[in-house]
């Protein structure tokens, strides 16, 4: 009895111990990964979504620099376009400011809800939305007394989000505007 006790014990142990078997799905679950990235990116904020670092970036845009910094306003210092903006984007930006005549007049539209600062009123931002390397933020606010949204597409660079473009609520795209 004792003895198939033991040998019952040890060939527990001896398959508990066994290696993993080889890596041959990894493909699979790398492929699931992104669907679910892609999928999870079409999908609104719940009232329970976290926030994450991607929000807290577009809160400080929206509420700390729109006031006194604004990127898009700068024509001497490049650093705050960077600190926002993917290096493609804020090249855009930044070429476009250097102009002698820009095609985007900044003194009359604020770029960040492309609209004019006096029509603007109210502005929450939503929870990120993170799919892999890429998430997107929502921004709703009052033009007019009319609540409007933009949408935010950011992406991961070095491991900080950027923001890669801006959808504003007329349906146009920011880097649509230097072009």
């Amino acid at each position: 009895m004792k003895t198939a006790y033991l040998f019952v014990l040890s060939a527990s142990i001896i398959l508990s111990c066994q290696t993993k078997p080889k890596q041959e799905s990894t493909a699979s679950t790398a492929t699931t990964a992104t669907e679910d990235s892609a999928t999870a990116l079409t999908k609104r904020p719940g009232p329970d979504t976290p926030r994450s670092a991607a929000d807290r970036l577009i809160r400080a845009l929206y509420f700390e620099h729109n006031v006194k910094e604004n990127p898009f306003r700068k024509k001497k210092d490049r650093s705050l376009i960077d600190q926002f903006f993917t290096k493609s984007t804020g090249d855009l930006i930044w070429n476009d400011a250097q102009k002698s005549t820009p095609k985007v007049n900044r003194t009359n539209v604020n770029l960040l809800f492309n609209a004019p600062d006096a029509a603007i009123k109210k502005t929450w931002v939503l929870p990120a939305v993170i799919g892999g390397t890429h998430a997107i933020v929502y921004v709703t606010f009052e033009n007019k007394a009319k609540p409007e949204e933009l949408k935010i597409d950011m992406q991961q660079v070095a491991g900080r989000w950027r923001i890669q473009e801006i959808s504003y609520p007329d349906g146009k795209q920011l880097t649509s505007l230097f072009q």
